[in-house]
């Protein structure tokens, strides 16, 4: 199955986040948005033959032409091994011409193809609090966290475990979370780690578990960092009510970057966001609410409800002085296997680089 190439690569977006959780090292730039072209989807099942180099590089134009100058746009996914190995052999110049503008978030692009762990929460606001928590941390424990998230509070499978055993293991990513809180962090970016994290793990509660053991999380991307919650994004609800409508207006920003059919672009731009205004403040359903209106009150509800879970509290009197005390405190405490606990105190111990 070959890869259709086009504009639209919205199913492989990832997420968006300020460029400071990647140090002071941006070069003018402030936000990193991420792409992942992956040949199988999080169930194993096959969504694209790996890229060519020309396809690649496609793609990487092509969604790069999109974002302004103060963005790096991330690539990553085993989909896109062509470019990485002619990166590796030192031919990357003779194979791509980029305009200056775009230069050096194509440069950063392809370092954070090759070496990238961090996992991008789909709410903004709660992705921006756990990395500005973990500037300047240590990078194992940068990874540990990573770890937790995805492997306890927001794993794709959990096999055929119980729903109370699904609720404990979020429970023990906790305690490793504050394990690293306690032994990792300052005092100040402790309290914003673990707030984040606990946040996480409540997402992790909304999961649904379906026969095969596949996790659905109900987790809105919300408003950006510092605005208020009715700022939603246009784009986001307008891609939910008017998809064609919202691809038309994403075509047309890509002509405008790449000056194709350019005497229109005045007339059209007005039509299409003038169309656009009407579909957010049309009313929707029996009571006379917008579609605006409408989203926000959803998110609002929804964050009410995240903020309203409870955590599971499987484990009690945990020590977090040395992990040799911390791996006994929280043995023969819940259902998981004395196995399940040895195994997955292993995988702490690795992620944080601790033999």
């Amino acid at each position: 199955m070959s890869m259709n190439i086009n504009s639209n690569y919205s199913q492989f977006y990832r997420g968006t986040e300020q460029i400071k959780t990647y140090g002071a090292n941006s070069g003018g730039k402030d936000t990193i948005v991420r792409y992942e072209f992956n040949t199988t989807d999080e169930q194993g099942n096959k969504v694209m033959d790996k890229m060519s180099r020309e396809e690649t590089l496609h793609a990487m134009k092509t969604i790069s032409a999109q974002y302004g100058d103060n963005v790096i746009v991330e690539f990553s996914g085993d989909g896109m091994a062509a470019l990485v190995d002619s990166e590796k052999k030192g031919n990357l110049d003779e194979i791509v011409r980029t305009d200056s503008a775009k230069q050096d978030a194509f440069n950063e692009a392809v370092v954070q193809m090759e070496n990238t762990h961090r996992i991008v929460i789909p709410n903004i606001q709660t992705n921006e609090k756990l990395y500005s928590s973990l500037e300047g941390a240590d990078e194992n424990a940068v990874k540990a966290a990573n770890g937790i998230i995805k492997n306890y509070f927001l794993p794709h499978n959990v096999g055929n475990i119980t729903e109370e055993e699904r609720q404990e293991m979020i429970a023990f990513g906790m305690e490793e979370a504050k394990y690293i809180a306690e032994n990792y962090l300052d005092e100040e970016h402790a309290g914003e780690f673990l707030s984040a994290m606990e946040t996480i793990a409540k997402y992790g509660m909304s999961g649904k578990v379906d026969e095969n053991g596949n996790v659905t999380y109900d987790i809105k991307e919300g408003p950006m960092v510092g605005v208020p919650d009715d700022y939603l994004d246009r784009m986001d609800i307008l891609k939910s009510k008017a998809p064609d409508l919202y691809n038309e207006i994403n075509e047309l920003n890509y002509n405008i970057v790449n000056r194709k059919g350019g005497e229109k672009f005045g007339t059209k731009f007005l039509e299409l966001h003038k169309r656009a205004e009407k579909v957010l403040n049309s009313k929707s359903g029996d009571d006379e609410k917008t579609n605006l209106e409408v989203a926000v009150e959803e998110y609002t509800d929804w964050k009410e409800k995240i903020e309203e879970t409870k955590l599971p509290t499987a484990f009690s009197n945990v020590k977090y002085d040395n992990l040799q005390s911390f791996f006994a405190s929280l043995q023969n405490q819940s259902q998981l296997s004395g196995s399940w606990m040895t195994d997955n105190m292993n995988r702490f111990m690795k992620w944080l680089a601790v033999s």
